[in-house]
């Protein structure tokens, strides 16, 4: 048994029995809860939505890998369900560290989580739960999404009260967001992107295709960087991710960050290795290859970049 299994194990004690089979769900299902399950654990728990999101918390913190830090951050996002206002899914997240890189290439549980949902296809965020306050980086990346003004933000409180809900417009005064610099649309808009990259070796090549369809999905309003970069692991499993821009340039998060979002939370037993990394961009005034180069040498020390430039 891994330790991370180990660790769910040891957290899921703190779960009645009748709930622990649909908690057991949520490594294979890539760190999410699906609407029946998230109503059937409220039905069995007594708790409402919010009380659920900061339970699940422990559980969450679990997915951290912090070689540097050593201090383990969970998140749980409540995402729109099926185009259902009334319904949603929760997805989980947790703090990510680059051993002997750069303290601001770490990759916070707050997006963490919201990179699992958007991945999944999940709709409009409507909350977040975690486990610490979220840092000023954290609330400026939140309010990046669509409906960023009705989300609300809750983590867990005192002896007194299970959680305190703050909405994200409170924790961010006059914030500087996607209107300031003409974008109308955040990230996670349900418009589908009107784009039409090409790419001859994606047409031959299944892990570039990869890499080129999280492209044709990132998210770059501010410099038409769009890029996408695709994970080989050694037993074949794929594993890609998408460029998120943030207004404040700081909070964006590189394709491979989002890939290894993806690859960690999808990978619960254990981190596998790693075969092959394509990054595909349409570079602009940005790039994210050297970026790219310098965080493999911790992630996947020895293996080298494959890179495909749109023009």
């Amino acid at each position: 048994m891994t330790d991370r299994r180990k660790q769910f194990e040891k957290a899921l004690n703190d779960f009645p029995e009748s709930v622990r089979k649909i908690l057991r769900t949520i490594p294979r299902q890539t760190g999410r809860l699906f609407a029946p399950q998230c109503i059937e654990l409220m039905k069995y728990l007594g708790i409402d939505p919010e009380e659920l999101m900061t339970r699940l918390l422990p559980l969450a913190k679990i997915y951290a890998l912090v070689p540097v830090s050593g201090f383990q951050v969970g998140a749980v996002a409540m995402a729109v369900s099926g185009g259902n206002d009334d319904r949603f899914d929760l997805f989980m997240g947790a703090n990510l560290e680059f051993r002997q890189q750069p303290l601001n290439q770490a990759i916070h549980a707050e997006q963490s989580a919201t990179m699992n949902a958007w991945h999944q296809g999940a709709g409009y965020l409507q909350a977040i739960a975690t486990s610490e306050a979220p840092c000023g980086h954290c609330r400026q990346f939140l309010y990046e999404f669509e409906k960023n003004t009705d989300l609300m933000v809750i983590i867990p409180g005192g002896k007194n009260i299970a959680y305190r809900r703050t909405a994200l417009a409170d924790l961010l005064p006059e914030a500087f967001g996607p209107l300031d610099l003409g974008n109308k649309s955040g990230l996670m808009s349900p418009a589908a992107p009107d784009r039409n990259l090409q790419l001859k070796a994606a047409d031959k090549d299944r892990i570039v295709a990869e890499a080129l369809s999280a492209a044709q999905k990132s998210y770059a309003p501010y410099t038409q960087n769009f890029a996408g970069c695709a994970l080989l692991t050694q037993t074949g499993e794929i594993f890609s991710g998408r460029y998120a821009e943030c207004a404040a340039f700081n909070p964006s998060l590189a394709a491979l960050q989002s890939a290894v979002v993806c690859m960690n939370m999808a990978t619960f037993e254990q981190r596998p290795s790693i075969r092959r990394v394509v990054l595909v961009e349409k570079p602009t005034a940005v790039s994210q290859r050297k970026i790219t180069e310098l965080l493999l040498g911790s992630w996947a020390p020895g293996i080298e970049l494959e890179y495909y430039k749109i023009n």
